[in-house]
């Protein structure tokens, strides 16, 4: 199920029967909607001179890949150097990719994902400076404790996360010590039962 907007954000929530997905290719899925999103909100001519940048961020390549694609699929020209005869000018803001583990209030052998990602930008044209639309995107889904290493993309610093400590359980905190200290006081006087015979 997916539900999508540019300004209000997007949700996305995973089907049950929906094979697990890594979280580098729910981030690539993500930046791809607002890549093209982005881009259809433009009204780009053939041939405009364009410059884009990116503020500094470990995904900062992987949307400039994806924005680089489209511009010149849209025909434009990408200057990355001068300022001079550019027709527009683009600084995108990645303000938070960001992957979270809670531990699951129902399944304690399962953990509940999110993924956060938020973008900001604007363009310049004429010495003009106009806000674009803001892009929240959050990805909601379940999944088991042991499949956490393989969906964490260590290779990337932003697509990877730690999952937290487990939850003890009712038997972990009141039955595990009852049983724990029963046995040794059976032991015990086990132990002195056997030595004074």
């Amino acid at each position: 199920m997916i539900f999508f907007s540019f300004d209000g954000g997007i949700i996305l929530k995973a089907n049950d029967d929906s094979p697990v997905r890594t979280n580098y290719e729910i981030i690539d899925s993500l930046l791809d909607n607002y890549s093209n999103e982005m881009i259809k909100s433009q009204s780009l001519s053939k041939g405009e001179k364009i410059k884009f940048d990116l503020t500094q961020h470990p995904a900062k390549w992987l949307l400039y890949d994806k924005l680089l694609n489209l511009f010149i699929n849209d025909s434009c020209i990408i200057y990355n150097d001068s300022n001079e005869n550019i027709n527009r000018f683009y600084e995108i803001n990645i303000n938070n990719i960001s992957i979270k583990y809670l531990n699951s209030s129902i399944f304690p052998d399962s953990v509940e994902r999110e993924i956060y990602i938020q973008i900001t930008g604007s363009r310049i044209i004429k010495n003009i400076i106009v806000p674009l639309r803001k892009f929240n995107a959050v990805f909601k889904d379940k999944i088991s404790r042991d499949k956490v290493d393989s969906i964490n993309s260590s290779q990337y610093d932003f697509a990877s996360s730690a999952m937290p400590v487990q939850d003890k359980t009712f038997f972990d905190n009141i039955i595990q010590p009852v049983i724990l200290i029963s046995s040794t006081i059976v032991a015990v006087v086990l132990l002195f039962t056997v030595r004074s015979n």
